[in-house]
């Protein structure tokens, strides 16, 4: 089995322990439910996609291999719960009109580092509101829940060139908001 902090738990989940499996509800729910608000841009909507994924989780635990982290499986369930609800109630595109754009030859990452991270921090909330249920999730994956290119790759399923695209895309986007309310920090 993958290493994992939380690996008599989960062993005990798989075993058929419920107050195991009520202990991984706790300590995913937060993480899960803001991954959800990514998504699906609706908190009601995103705790349902939530309640169905820990349904679904608690159905299959069973299958849980430990092949990656344990987050990277909870996540995945998650990410394809709300896909799944997206399709279903035609809400929103799966695809973005960004995906037709050729992706830019540069970013600066060291403009980052002149900022508050408080600033960052700010600037990439409101610019996760704003992007595409896609692009959010990968950017909300490595920011936020600091999960590397191949649990990315795990948990949505996207090919590793996808989502490398998407978060250099998102790194754009992040950077242009913060020249619009930083405009010192244009180069």
């Amino acid at each position: 089995m993958h290493t994992d902090p939380d690996h008599d738990i989960i062993e005990r989940a798989v075993g058929g322990d419920h107050a195991a499996f009520r202990t991984i509800v706790e300590a995913y729910q937060h993480k899960a439910l803001s991954l959800a608000q990514r998504i699906v841009k609706d908190r009601s909507v995103a705790e349902d996609a939530v309640q169905d994924a820990f349904i679904r989780m608690y159905r299959s635990i069973a299958s849980f291999r430990g092949d990656s982290q344990f987050s990277t499986w909870v996540y995945r369930i998650v990410y394809t719960t709300c896909l799944n609800i997206l399709r279903a109630q035609r809400r929103a595109p799966i695809l973005d009109p960004l995906d037709e754009e050729a992706p830019p030859s540069w970013v600066e990452p060291e403009i980052f580092d002149q900022l508050d991270r408080s600033m960052i921090e700010e600037v990439l909330q409101d610019e996760l509101q704003k992007m595409s249920p896609t692009y959010a999730a990968v950017m909300d994956l490595f920011y936020v829940k600091e999960c590397s290119y191949e649990e990315i790759v795990r948990v949505t399923g996207m090919p590793l060139g996808t989502v490398k695209t998407r978060l250099n895309r998102g790194r754009v986007i992040l950077r242009d908001a913060l020249f619009v309310r930083l405009p010192e920090l244009r180069p």
